[in-house]
């Protein structure tokens, strides 16, 4: 019999199952921009210095993350794509980017995120910060598009257009477009767009504190463009800061590099702020805090350990540098205060670990790529979620641009990269003793994903027999993630039937069950009769006939970029008839 995968909506998802307390617990995650895991002082650096020479061994420190290392637990592995939205569309689905990323700022509304599982659940939902990842669809614009992915409030930075995030910043906030200029009444000072998001995010918390909460505060700190903070001494700099003025270096107006101590401390203080609000509330003993990085601290600046040691960011690489990120979990009563873990993270991991501890089970779960590590976290299970990570990434190119695809699988240990048109042969490196990939008799750059340099690695036929070992093992599972095409589409509707104002539950089988674009866009022929939602359920609304379609993510190529075509509808596709009885 063959195996299946389906998308089926099960009970837990609506009745919900509370691990904290008697009441559901809340949600906070909050997403760092372009830090690395030693732009954390609980990680061991405490000195940052500038590659251009603008600042040198700045001593900083990060109290108020830090403190979910002392109460909570401090991942030493965990790991993200080199690039903000690769990261984000793993973060929110739970699935590599092989699966499900088509094109930059183009994700479509019928991918399953972790806003759509807590708003189903019941949770109030809220998203601050940055988005970046749409620009909607011709029916829907941008401006509307991100209550689709399971928002009940947003207050976002590049929603419309990418425009300002720091000073003066360009806002859309539950679908109204705020351009903010001027003074903020509220500080007497100029607008700042972490002040905003961060107001946002404490009013969202006060007013839902009677209410289960699933707050996503997605940080536009650390990103470029880097100005003064509100605190930044004496005043006047922050005051006085022209964001018209173009830069040397990069293609930010505005940008003044010198200000990145000032950022880094300004972005532990609105981490404090999230922290205080939660305790002043009394919420704090009910809520799973969790800090991440998206990715590596950008190349001009360095991390300094105390032994004068240095780590390079080294944001777009897939590298160390670009890799390797910050990540806390704070749940006091369940996870144990002063815990490391060892083992590795992926950003995939993410979605099922919060669902894991609150009690929702992803319909899609079968497609997910990411585990959940609740169980390590909490004590419930010891040893390693996961030993080994895979990656495909293509930087923010389209996913039919394959030239520039990066396809690699790694341990703590070792790294095999798959056959590419850089090096038709692949590569391996031994991380051992070899962190940043710097072996090989020659190096090449790949243009398109961000002009890194791409060392030829090891020579694969002089390795010792535990490299060997590591180089076929890493092999089989880039073999095992190599893409799969969807064959064919089948829905099971069952013998419930639909009335009106009743619901009913699809599910569709997906052939072969090991393809690797599991997405389903389900369309109803008529939505006045009857609509249905990302997860096949279907709503009856009138007396009458409709046809309900499942379209395969694989050949529909959905995509939210305001300019092309949804989908595509003549691909792989299956379609039943309902009728809809009083």
């Amino acid at each position: 019999m063959k195996r299946l995968t389906t998308y089926l909506l099960p009970a837990l998802l609506l009745a919900g199952v509370s691990t904290f307390a008697s009441s559901k617990p809340n949600v906070v995650f909050i997403l760092i921009d372009d830090l690395s895991h030693y732009g954390i002082t609980a990680y061991g650096a405490n000195r940052i210095s500038s590659t251009q020479g603008f600042f040198k061994n700045v001593e900083f420190e990060t109290p108020r993350i830090d403190s979910l290392a002392k109460d909570g637990m401090k991942c030493d592995y965990a790991y993200a794509y080199p690039l903000c939205e690769p990261t984000r569309i793993a973060l929110m689905s739970g699935m590599n980017n092989i699966r499900n990323y088509h094109q930059c700022k183009s994700q479509h509304a019928s991918d399953i995120t972790f806003g759509d599982l807590f708003q189903h659940e019941g949770y109030e939902t809220c998203i601050v910060g940055k988005w970046k990842q749409t620009r909607g669809t011709k029916s829907i614009p941008g401006k509307d598009y991100i209550s689709e992915f399971g928002w009940d409030e947003f207050c976002c930075f590049d929603v419309v257009t990418e425009g300002y995030r720091m000073i003066d910043p360009d806002i859309v906030e539950n679908g109204k477009i705020m351009n903010y200029k001027g003074i903020d009444p509220v500080t007497g000072r100029r607008y700042y767009g972490p002040d905003i998001f961060n107001r946002y995010a404490l009013d969202f918390i006060e007013r839902n504190q009677e209410k289960p909460f699933f707050l996503y505060y997605s940080m536009v700190l650390m990103h470029d463009e880097h100005t003064p903070t509100p605190d930044t001494k004496p005043a006047s700099i922050f005051d006085e800061h022209d964001i018209s003025k173009p830069t040397k270096y990069g293609f930010m107006k505005g940008d003044d590099r010198r200000y990145f101590p000032d950022m880094l401390a300004y972005m532990d203080k609105m981490v404090g702020r999230v922290l205080d609000k939660l305790e002043e509330l009394d919420l704090d003993e009910n809520t799973l805090v969790v800090v991440m990085g998206d990715n590596g601290t950008k190349e001009c600046f360095e991390h300094v350990l105390p032994d004068g040691s240095v780590f390079r960011g080294n944001k777009g690489s897939n590298k160390e540098g670009g890799l390797h990120v910050p990540l806390l979990l704070r749940a006091p009563g369940k996870i144990p205060a002063g815990k490391s873990y060892a083992g590795m993270v992926n950003v995939t991991d993410i979605l099922p670990t919060l669902c894991d501890a609150v009690g929702i089970e992803p319909p899609n779960k079968d497609s997910l790529d990411g585990i959940s590590f609740w169980p390590q976290a909490t004590g419930r299970a010891s040893g390693e979620h996961r030993k080994w990570i895979y990656t495909w990434y293509n930087g923010n190119n389209k996913s039919t641009d394959l030239d520039n695809v990066i396809e690699y699988a790694f341990t703590k240990e070792f790294k095999r990269y798959a056959p590419s048109k850089l090096y038709p042969e692949g590569r391996f490196f031994d991380l051992r003793t070899d962190l940043f990939e710097e072996a090989g008799t020659e190096k090449k750059k790949v243009p398109k994903v961000w002009n890194k340099w791409h060392y030829s690695g090891l020579d694969v036929s002089k390795l010792t027999p535990e490299q060997k070992r590591a180089y076929d093992g890493l092999g089989k599972i880039l073999e095992q993630n190599a893409y799969v095409p969807v064959k064919r589409l089948q829905i099971v509707r069952g013998e419930v039937p639909l009335r009106v104002g009743g619901t009913k539950q699809l599910e569709c089988r997906i052939y072969p069950a090991n393809a690797t674009r599991r997405g389903i866009i389900w369309q109803s022929s008529d939505p006045s009769i009857a609509s249905v939602d990302k997860f096949g359920v279907v709503t009856g609304h009138r007396k009458g006939n409709v046809e309900i379609t499942a379209y395969s993510w694989d050949d529909a190529m959905p995509l939210a970029d305001h300019k092309s075509e949804e989908f595509r509808t003549d691909g792989i596709q299956h379609s039943v008839k309902l009728r809809v009885s009083k």
